[in-house]
């Protein structure tokens, strides 16, 4: 009895259950035939819409100004309107625009020259004498030139950018500086240490040390290098991130290229061009060369200064070639000292124009150049090489895909650089 109670019940349930499912399907269907009509409506109601002519009432709601123009006239003319007041309101923003434009780049520039002015006394900290071999009894100059070209090819060979190889030889001449009779059996130990260094404050890919333990061929050990990698940190109070020179001779170039660009002959440095590609690149091996060489002790800033002011004049054709500037000191002379000369009108507003400064205090003026530039010619007798950096050979793609700064900055080397300083040494001793 029990079993037929039960199965009574499961019965009922089943009915019921089967009865609640028609209904939700009745149900359901009933919804989906009025979603559909719904969407038909919808669709009727839509092509209704898009088969009238004559919708200016809706228009004229939207755009109250144009309501008599519209009734007077097709939908044709109506778009010339707004076309017509487009145009106004473009040439109008346009004109503010530029006028904006103007202002914030005057403002820019201001803020640029405040910037590097403290810059400039920034430079306080890091500040040192280049008479670091006065307190060493084994290292000469020609030691000096030698090991900083090497480090030239190193980073050239590595493919690192110019800041890495000026902060290395930074770092190699204030801890000279700092540290008397350094023996010149750690001498180049120092040098691989300071690039080492150098190339992880600046570099985005770093190498290992058994890279750069490679390169000195076993000669010293990897512990050695980073005993010396410590000391040179200890003895710099840990202060690695100066002012290097390669980062006044690009503001000062962009200087001269912003001051240019509207002016005839236009003669730039950072233009994307072969022309001024190639002479950027002389302008900074006879940088290099004049740093490599101890008994040079011209001050960077117008060392680069002299220097655009000689590269110019020699592509403006006013001396034929630097062969001829080499030994034509007293002529050089002569002219710079020319006030009636348009070229040396056109440099001294430059300098007055760009307001650049020495010192915190002191600013650059034309006359400050004088000893430079007699000084500088000498090292004119440089054979240039020119050919590109390894890391860009046979890759014109990536030349074509990286931005000019970056194909700047990549640190290139010239192997006649020693021979210039030996026979500038011979020369003048």
């Amino acid at each position: 009895m029990l079993n037929n109670s039960k199965k009574q019940k499961s019965k009922s349930k089943k009915l019921s259950n089967s009865k609640d499912s028609q209904t939700k399907s009745r149900y359901d269907s009933s919804n989906f035939k009025s979603e559909q009509a719904a969407c038909q409506y919808e669709q009727t109601t839509i092509k209704k819409v898009k088969n009238e002519k004559d919708i200016s009432p809706i228009l004229e709601e939207e755009i109250p100004f144009g309501s008599q123009i519209i009734q007077q006239s097709n939908l044709q003319d109506y778009d010339k309107l707004i076309c017509e007041e487009i145009v106004k309101d473009t040439t109008s923003f346009t004109f503010n625009n530029s006028l904006e434009h103007q202002i914030n780049q005057e403002e820019e520039q201001e803020t640029l020259s405040e910037f590097m002015r403290d810059q400039v006394k920034y430079e306080e900290i890091y500040s040192y004498k280049k008479n670091y071999l006065n307190n060493q009894n084994e290292i000469q100059c020609h030691m000096v030139a030698i090991l900083f070209d090497w480090l030239i090819e190193v980073a050239h060979s590595f493919h690192f950018k110019r800041e890495t190889f000026y902060l290395s030889i930074n770092y190699v001449e204030r801890y000279l500086l700092k540290q008397p009779n350094v023996p010149i059996s750690k001498f180049q130990l120092l040098g691989v240490a300071a690039i080492f260094i150098a190339h992880k404050c600046e570099e985005i890919y770093p190498k290992t040390l058994k890279d750069f333990h490679h390169l000195i061929q076993d000669q010293y050990t990897i512990q050695e290098i980073e005993q010396m990698e410590v000391s040179i940190l200890k003895s710099l109070d840990f202060r690695m991130y100066p002012n290097t020179p390669i980062f006044w001779l690009n503001y000062y170039t962009k200087l001269w290229d912003e001051f240019i660009i509207y002016k005839d002959p236009c003669i730039m440095f950072k233009e994307r061009s072969n022309e001024a590609y190639y002479r950027y690149r002389e302008l900074v091996q006879l940088f290099d060369l004049c740093l490599i060489d101890y008994q040079y002790k011209q001050n960077e800033k117008l060392t680069i200064l002299s220097l655009i002011y000689l590269v110019i004049a020699k592509q403006l054709q006013i001396f034929e070639d630097y062969q001829t500037m080499a030994i034509s000191q007293s002529e050089i002379c002569d002219f710079f000292h020319s006030d009636e000369q348009e070229y040396n009108i056109l440099f001294r507003q430059f300098i007055l124009e760009s307001q650049i400064y020495l010192e915190f205090d002191r600013q650059i003026f034309y006359e400050d150049l004088n000893d430079c530039i007699s000084q500088l010619v000498k090292y004119f007798i440089l054979r240039f090489d020119n050919s590109l950096p390894r890391v860009l050979l046979n890759n014109q793609q990536f030349i074509d895909d990286m931005q000019h700064e970056e194909l700047l900055s990549f640190q290139t080397y010239n192997k006649n650089t020693i021979e210039t300083i030996t026979i500038i040494s011979k020369q003048y001793s």
